[in-house]
């Protein structure tokens, strides 16, 4: 079914976004990542393992204290609309719904799918329709947006 009523359709040029991605984020502490893929059956973008030295681009080297599983549309999609990387992650995890429900329900595990958002105007933000939402509420998945203006004001 199509919904006529739609006042913002989907655009991969989406006038006021500079850049955007969505990501699903698991910090399952001391879980290892390879443990998390194995539950979902799905290989993420970038893990963090915990002991491991990474060293920053200022030189600055830190251990990983807490493990991370990552799952980014950055790099993948190639759109300006959030909607398209939210499609993009949503239907790579939805295969994964028992093993996302075992995970949340494991002590000092946490979960989001985190949006960024670069605006090049300062109105005009990203959209979602009810398609995504529900996909989100039915996998248990809190949604967070990191804004950030980069256009003048």
């Amino acid at each position: 079914m199509t919904i006529k009523s739609r006042e913002t359709p989907v655009n991969p040029d989406y006038p006021t976004c500079d850049e955007c991605y969505a990501k699903l984020m698991i910090y399952p502490e001391y879980i290892h990542p390879d443990e998390v893929s194995s539950l979902l059956q799905l290989e993420p973008t970038k893990k963090n393992i915990v002991g491991t030295k990474i060293t920053s681009s200022s030189g600055r080297t830190r251990e990983i204290k807490i493990a991370g599983w990552l799952l980014s549309s950055e790099n993948y999609v190639n759109s300006k609309d959030i909607r398209d990387h939210l499609d993009w992650l949503l239907n790579k995890i939805s295969k994964s719904s028992e093993g996302l429900k075992q995970l949340q329900n494991t002590d000092k595990v946490t979960m989001r799918i985190d949006c960024v958002w670069r605006s090049i105007a300062w109105h005009g933000g990203p959209t979602l329709w009810p398609e995504q939402m529900k996909i989100m509420s039915d996998l248990g998945l809190e949604c967070s947006f990191d804004i950030y203006f980069v256009g003048e004001e």
